[in-house]
């Protein structure tokens, strides 16, 4: 059984969601106490790797390995992709 390539709307659903997700995860790490900012819960660690096995026509390893250790550079990634997606040409509509 073949594995259904997603449209782009669905692709762009995808990354908003990541997206959400990853906003929340900053809130609450800003606002739990007062210590510094660290991402490399494995919460956030998951998020940064899907992001990456769902978009890896446009996101390269390199780019997977920064973003797992910088979380506005992963978030502007995500912004990147998903603007990328946005311009591409949906080649599933018959």
């Amino acid at each position: 059984m073949e594995k259904k390539t997603p449209t782009r709307e669905e692709r762009v659903e995808a990354l908003e969601d990541i997206k959400l997700r990853g906003l929340y995860l900053h809130g609450y790490a800003i606002t739990a106490d007062a210590t510094p900012i660290l991402f490399d819960t494995a919460e956030y660690q998951q998020l940064v790797d899907q992001f990456y096995e769902e978009n890896q026509d446009l996101v390269t390893p390199v780019i997977h390995r920064a973003c797992r250790e910088n979380y506005e550079f992963f978030m502007t990634m995500v912004e990147k992709t998903m603007n990328d997606i946005r311009t591409l040409q949906d080649t599933t509509a018959d």
